[in-house]
């Protein structure tokens, strides 16, 4: 297994333990993530899971949905249906090598997952802020992922991205990662 793989697979997995533990009434609550409800945040990554299942499988990713639509009535659900299908897709011989067209080019997939772990990651720390729970990020995937990312910092910065950093030399992992992606910690 590539050191990408195995840093998208647990990312996901911690997403799905952030995920799994909010309550019934907690889906509409507003998460550090500028805009957007648990709820939505759920869906967001649901959308990406999806199209990272579909650029390893070859197909074109799904068509972009608002993200309380992506999550439908059991944001939960949807997500598992999600992580399944991406850890399918990507079970197979030869696959991570397969080059394909990315929102950051054209790319192997391993390649791409070492850049998009980011994703579930961040979104694993909104979901748990938002709904009052320990993270539970572990502390070398989250440096990881801040390794991967700070050389992609202006690229990141924008609408529909990532807003500017926030301070944070203090904490864990998780929370400056957090933090480099303008979530106040």
């Amino acid at each position: 297994m590539s050191k990408n793989l195995r840093a998208y697979t647990r990312a996901l997995y911690a997403f799905d333990a952030a995920a799994a533990r909010v309550a019934a009434d907690q889906w509409d609550l507003p998460s550090p993530c500028a805009d957007w409800t648990v709820r939505e945040v759920l869906g967001h990554v649901t959308w990406g899971t999806l199209a990272v299942a579909a650029r390893a499988a070859g197909e074109e990713p799904p068509r972009e949905a608002p993200e309380a639509e992506v999550a439908g009535d059991d944001p939960y659900a949807s997500f598992v249906a999600a992580r399944e299908a991406v850890l399918t897709a990507l079970d197979h011989e030869g696959v991570l090598q397969t080059v394909a067209e990315t929102p950051f080019g054209e790319m192997p997939i391993d390649t791409f997952l070492g850049i998009y772990t980011l994703d579930p990651l961040v979104h694993a720390w909104d979901v748990a802020t938002a709904t009052g729970r320990p993270h539970g990020i572990d502390d070398a995937a989250a440096e990881r992922a801040l390794e991967g990312i700070r050389p992609l910092d202006e690229m990141l910065r924008g609408p529909g991205r990532f807003g500017d950093k926030v301070e944070a030399d203090a904490g864990d992992a998780a929370t400056r990662l957090a933090a480099f992606t303008g979530r106040q910690v």
